[in-house]
């Protein structure tokens, strides 16, 4: 069982290896955030490693490679930072004096590796570095905390967006959540089984190294095919009220008109409708109809009509009675003018392509 243990650590390692190193490649080239997904893949790849030398006993064969020494949680830590920043912050930019965070993690490598060359060098059984309670802190603790508050931070920016798309757009899937959420959960998940290893010395880690590292495979093989997969899409910003123009008028009775003219009078499916045909409808200001729909769905007008032409498509896709059409048929009636206005807009409320989504649907 041990052998078998053993050989599905190391092809997992070398599974990982091979893949982190293929998005930072790509993040080398110019898609940053792929390049800190690698560097979190390559730290979880030496852990099983590392596993697999642990089977077999590796550590203790005089002729042994000691690539453990190059192994550091902080780098997972500074690496989950950068590539939050980039996936939540589209203005967020990676500058070379930000190389400088890593800094500690070269001093880490370098006075283990010394540790280890003076060991060998003069014979001397010399304490392990994790005795010493500073280095025990600065390697181990350290990290824990700063993927906690690192993981904060990423939690408050996910709900902020989450509430900012919820207005926006009424249309959700498990596709989306999976988006915002799935490699979210996946790290709450490994520093909490961090925590209980280190920490609480729960003997975790050796019944889920392998189911850990499928899960983060996963995530990887996602980010390397579609690298956008991750970044949040950006949402348009909150523009300024201007409601003392408009104190004669019932809020709450012109919204229900406002969306009766699109639920009931499916004003969208009218292509290249306009503010101003809006608002000859419903006999209001053009200005007063876009302060509704920025203050109360956080969105321009554009966005508004645009979610009620996507939700059509979808409705259409499930209804027997539509089969018969194309999606670029289901898209025209719906009020869409062109097919790469449609597969934009849709793939920003959905998440997904419209033929990915005929796809889930079928």
């Amino acid at each position: 069982m041990d052998n078998w243990k053993a050989i599905a650590y190391l092809l997992a390692s070398g599974q990982g290896f091979v893949l982190s190193l293929s998005l930072i490649a790509k993040g080398i080239k110019g898609r940053r955030a792929s390049l800190f997904l690698g560097l979190i893949l390559l730290v979880l790849s030496e852990e099983l490693l590392n596993a697999w030398a642990m089977q077999l006993r590796y550590h203790s064969q005089p002729d042994a490679f000691p690539f453990w020494n190059f192994q550091s949680y902080l780098l997972l830590t500074i690496a989950t930072w950068f590539f939050v920043r980039l996936t939540t912050e589209p203005d967020y930019v990676f500058k070379p004096r930000h190389s400088l965070f890593f800094a500690p993690v070269a001093v880490e490598i370098i006075i283990r590796c010394i540790w280890q060359a003076y060991r060998r060098h003069t014979g001397i059984e010399l304490p392990s570095l994790l005795d010493n309670p500073a280095w025990f802190f600065a390697t181990e603790i350290l990290p824990i905390i700063g993927m906690i508050a690192v993981l904060a931070v990423y939690a408050y920016k996910l709900h902020g967006f989450h509430a900012g798309w919820k207005k926006q757009s009424t249309v959700s899937s498990v596709a989306i959540y999976f988006r915002f959420y799935g490699l979210f959960g996946f790290l709450m998940l490994l520093t909490f089984l961090w925590i209980a290893g280190v920490i609480l010395e729960w003997p975790v880690f050796s019944g889920i190294e392998v189911l850990l590292a499928l899960c983060l495979f996963g995530l990887g093989y996602i980010g390397y095919i579609t690298p956008e997969f991750f970044m949040l899409p950006v949402l348009p910003k909150e523009k300024p009220a201007e409601r003392p123009d408009f104190a004669r008028y019932d809020d709450p009775a012109e919204l229900r008109r406002l969306a009766n003219a699109f639920m009931q009078d499916q004003l969208h499916t009218r292509s290249g409708l306009t503010l101003d045909d809006l608002a000859a409808h419903l006999q209001l200001p053009p200005r007063y109809i876009s302060y509704l729909i920025n203050t109360n769905f956080n969105t321009s007008f554009n966005g508004y009509v645009n979610s009620f032409r996507v939700e059509e498509v979808i409705r259409k896709l499930a209804d027997p009675a539509e089969q018969h059409k194309t999606i670029l048929g289901l898209a025209l009636d719906a009020g869409f003018s062109s097919k790469s206005t449609f597969n934009q807009v849709f793939k920003q409320h959905t998440g997904k392509s419209p033929s990915q989504f005929a796809l889930v649907q079928k």
